[in-house]
């Protein structure tokens, strides 16, 4: 889809009888911008003041105020394209003339959001009863039929191939879904490419159907850009041809109960202080254990050996040549939770490199097994991915470096 700027009369569904002329534009890999002629909410923060003496435009850095004007709002609006809704819009202060009356009475708006075809006061608690949408290039999705479904206790999932070759995916639930939950479907399945294939595909379009309701609404946000196409190439872990519908439609089931958290395995924090990433890599494992296997109390360490029982069970060298790697990592939780340390600085630092790199990898096999990869079809790509060599050549290294540091450390003390 190309971009979009249309014009037409825009409002908040808590005043719907103001309505203020203005301009909607969105572009690929952008959010969307309104920007009204007038304002459309009177702002605490920053306001004006109309007397015989002319317009002037007051400041404040009240907390309350600023917070108040930046509240994430709905609005709707009738323009040449349609009826429209911005969801989660949220008010900008951007630079302008303060000698041009015209400008300063202008208010902007930028939608997380933008759905282009019905006016949905509700915003993202909006009931649907369907989404669909196409992720990336075709080429990813060879695998799935020209027009093929697969149930799980989620919904059903649909696979729809066009006369230009373009793959729709559709997902029916088998409970009424918000806005919200719709956003949630796409980036699942974007999730499991990430943890499958280890790819990061794109999404192009996304369409929703309103319940009662049998035409589509398209949908645009800034992560759609078709200029971002890409394809598979021989550095992808698993295959693509290994992502089902039926794989699909199980993923989504499981989706539904992990609250995201797989996504901050598929892509997990980088760049941050060690500390932080060794924090939430930690911490995740606990997370995951409690979704995927059991959820009752247990002692961090026991949660620890389960799950690297599935990953050893699909690699035994996954956490190979770290000595005791169940303590190591709750060492290194410990250490960064509650202070429970005893150990050098440096000694904890590469802890927290070894736990950090290994637990990722752990959970992420423990969540391809999760959504029903068989273990020797995951094994088989490990062997062959450069970036999983890299990790194991990298955690050989760290464990090297720590055995050095602690006999420089034993040295000192003789």
């Amino acid at each position: 889809m190309g971009p979009l700027q249309t014009k037409g009369e825009f409002w908040s569904p808590q005043n719907p009888d103001k309505h203020v002329e203005g301009t909607l534009i969105w572009e690929p890999g952008s959010r969307a911008r309104v920007t009204l002629k007038s304002r459309l909410i009177d702002e605490l923060a920053n306001p004006i003041e109309i007397s015989t003496m002319g317009v002037a435009l007051t400041n404040s850095g009240d907390p309350a105020r600023i917070v108040a004007d930046g509240v994430p709002r709905t609005l709707l609006g009738d323009t040449k394209a349609g009826p429209v809704t911005c969801v989660d819009s949220y008010l900008q202060h951007l630079p302008s003339n303060v000698f041009d009356i015209a400008a300063m009475l202008e208010q902007t708006w930028d939608p997380y959001t933008l759905i282009v075809g019905a006016h949905m006061p509700d915003g993202n608690t909006a009931k649907l009863s369907a989404v669909r949408f196409i992720l990336d290039s075709s080429a990813w999705w060879r695998q799935m039929p020209d027009s093929g479904s697969a149930v799980s206790g989620a919904g059903e999932i649909v696979c729809e191939r066009t006369e230009d070759g373009l793959v729709w995916l559709e997902f029916r639930p088998s409970s009424t879904m918000t806005l919200r939950s719709s956003d949630r479907v796409v980036h699942s399945v974007m999730t499991l490419m990430k943890l499958a294939v280890d790819v990061d595909l794109t999404p192009i379009r996304i369409q929703v159907r309103r319940q009662g309701q049998a035409d589509w609404l398209e949908v645009k946000n800034k992560g759609q850009d078709s200029g971002m196409l890409s394809s598979p190439d021989p550095k992808n872990l698993l295959a693509p041809s290994a992502v089902t519908l039926k794989r699909l439609a199980k993923w989504l089931e499981i989706e539904q109960s992990m609250d995201g958290l797989a996504a901050a395995v598929a892509n997990p924090v980088k760049g941050e202080a060690m500390q932080v990433q060794g924090l939430v890599a930690c911490s995740l494992i606990e997370g995951i254990h409690k979704r995927i296997i059991d959820s009752s109390k247990r002692d961090y360490v026991k949660r620890v050996r389960d799950l690297h029982r599935i990953a050893m069970r699909i690699d035994p060298e996954i956490t190979s040549p770290v000595e005791n790697w169940d303590e190591v990592v709750r060492n290194a939780r410990n250490d960064l939770a509650h202070h429970n340390t005893g150990r050098s600085f440096d000694e904890q630092f590469y802890n927290w490199l070894i736990a950090e790199a290994s637990a990722i990898w752990v959970l992420r096999l423990c969540l391809l097994s999760h959504a029903g990869f068989s273990d020797q079809e995951i094994a088989d790509a490990l062997g062959e991915h450069q970036r999983y060599r890299f990790y194991r050549e990298n955690l050989k290294m760290h464990v090297k470096e720590r055995e050095a540091e602690l006999a420089a450390q034993d040295g000192d003390l003789s």
